[in-house]
């Protein structure tokens, strides 16, 4: 069993607590949190000694032998754990967003690379059941040619605290993901609806080019008062064999020998989801021990994850510039 210090365990740190409790291939090292009464709960719940728990992380890098390190904490503290960690010989895993800036994303990439340490980005939402169908689906030529992709995600959350001030809802990993490629232009429009309740724009409308000449046309809000999407949004896949529908975490498939002179569809074909054991959090750490053992790149690498980061900012630039951006703009 591999060791590992969490640091970071209230909030989104308690289910990262229970994943590691339940691994068979990592056990907790140490705790370390800032706020004492989270520190305490999450050792009570799992058995972590106190001598094993710490507010500080020096602390406990300094305490405590370990192999790896998982950064739960806000993106802008992300560099400084990251840092501290690799350049302590730990391999890392954060959560995403990977920083809070593309300079200090760059920073620990480069880190990471001059320590010759694993750093991964927890990308969870990639590792589902209807992502990894819908993924094989379109790469084995089911749906043949692909032209475009539409996908609309409503969601009416009262977060408070920092995520109201953050402009716009933007899930655009799970694209790199389904094609196996990078982001290469954006176009955007940002919306503020008169009932908007966050400090920013919380809607936008984005046209996404992608390397291998799909384009994606991407609708998101956070402030849908009704009839919202699930967290993975709604998406439809036009091919040149027909059109795959991603519709409340179920795929269909349909093409034109199924439709009506109205348009409307005969029926939908059901895709059946492939077997995939281990989801979110618990795939995270099955590939993150993977890539410690066999020295792979992981699929959510820092340095592979710059990209979905650079699309974030470009989208935002090109919704304040009106203008097409360029990723590769950022990544310089």
């Amino acid at each position: 069993m591999r060791q590992i210090i969490q640091v970071g365990v209230g909030g989104m740190g308690v289910g990262w607590t229970d994943r590691i409790a339940e691994s068979d291939e990592w056990e907790a090292a140490a705790y370390v949190d800032l706020n004492k009464k989270n520190l305490m709960a999450a050792a009570a719940r799992h058995g972590l000694p106190k001598s094993r728990c710490f507010t500080d992380v020096d602390a406990a890098l300094n305490r405590v032998e370990a192999d790896a390190l998982l950064d739960v904490t806000p993106q802008q503290f992300r560099r400084g754990v990251c840092e501290k960690a690799l350049k302590r010989g730990l391999h890392v895993m954060s959560e995403k967003p990977l920083a809070d800036s593309l300079r200090n994303a760059k920073a620990i990439v480069a880190c990471a690379e001059k320590m010759r340490r694993v750093y991964l980005v927890a990308q969870n939402y990639r590792y589902q059941p209807v992502v990894q169908t819908a993924k094989r689906f379109i790469a084995q030529g089911r749906l043949g040619a692909v032209g475009y992709v539409g996908v609309n995600f409503h969601k009416g959350p009262h977060f408070g605290g920092y995520r109201e001030v953050m402009a716009y809802p933007l899930v655009l990993d799970l694209m790199r993901c389904l094609f196996e490629t990078d982001v290469r232009a954006v176009q955007a429009t940002s919306i503020s609806a008169p009932w908007n309740w966050n400090q920013g724009e919380a809607t936008i409308m984005a046209q996404l080019e992608l390397a291998n000449g799909v384009v994606v046309n991407y609708f998101a809000s956070w402030v849908a008062v009704g009839w919202e999407t699930n967290w993975n949004a709604d998406w439809r896949f036009e091919g040149s064999n027909g059109v795959l529908r991603w519709e409340r975490d179920r795929l269909f498939f349909s093409d034109g020998g199924d439709t009506l002179p109205q348009g409307v569809p005969r029926r939908q074909r059901p895709v059946r989801f492939i077997r995939w054991p281990k989801t979110h959090q618990a795939y995270l750490l099955h590939a993150f021990a993977k890539a410690l053992d066999t020295g792979v790149e992981p699929e959510t690498s820092g340095r592979r994850n710059l990209n979905s980061l650079a699309t974030t900012y470009a989208v935002v630039r090109a919704a304040k510039a009106r203008r097409r951006v360029l990723v590769s703009e950022l990544l310089k």
